[in-house]
């Protein structure tokens, strides 16, 4: 999550509760994006406890508690966090492309799929939302709708390492070997430390 304060929802909060000033809200949240530089998250989440206790309807704070409890692979809690922030602001990309992060841990790819579209509606460009929209449709076997959404992204993103990856993945799944080693071909040049790209391509070769 980048780390940055959505600083409409923390001024809107202060101004309406004044328990906490601006000095102990900042230094709460970089106390927390400390904790979680070095892995430590349940700390990162503690240091947003006294802001969540005076500001539960805010979205800032559940926004960040739920990318905090998915790090920590408490994934209830994360989406009790990130249902809220959504609530708060329903057009929220961001808080989206989580949940689906929140699912596609969990393997729930039907759900990522759900999530996706409804947030491609919002924004049918996002990078994220598409990425894991497509690995929602190729771990569900959708392989044809699949290569639509990494066409459509690599017109705009030519030289995407991951739509490239997962183009000639799907393509390998739908048995057009030559274009899928044309695309694996150019994810290897453009990462040396590629690794699930050569799996398939060497798959690929294989096949000859």
């Amino acid at each position: 999550m980048k780390r940055m304060l959505f600083i409409i929802f923390v001024i809107s909060s202060i101004s309406l509760f004044s328990e906490l000033n601006f000095k102990d809200i900042k230094n709460s949240y970089y106390e927390s994006y400390e904790h979680e530089t070095v892995g430590k998250y349940t700390k990162a989440i503690r240091d947003l406890e006294d802001i969540y206790n005076h500001y539960k309807e805010t979205y800032t704070v559940n926004y960040r508690l739920g990318w905090l409890y998915y790090l920590e692979k408490n994934y209830a809690n994360s989406l009790l966090h990130l249902e809220k922030a959504l609530t708060i602001v329903p057009s929220s990309v961001e808080v989206l492309n989580t949940m689906m992060l929140v699912y596609s841990a969990q393997l729930d790819w039907g759900k990522v799929e759900e999530i996706g579209l409804t947030a491609l509606k919002i924004s049918s460009y996002d990078i994220n939302a598409n990425y894991w929209y497509s690995i929602a449709l190729t771990n569900q076997k959708k392989y044809e709708d699949a290569v639509k959404i990494n066409r459509k992204m690599l017109s705009i993103y030519p030289v995407s390492i991951n739509f490239l990856r997962q183009l000639g993945i799907n393509l390998f799944y739908l048995s057009k070997y030559k274009e899928a080693l044309n695309n694996l071909e150019a994810v290897i040049i453009l990462n040396p430390d590629e690794k699930i790209g050569l799996d398939f391509y060497n798959r690929i070769l294989k096949t000859d």
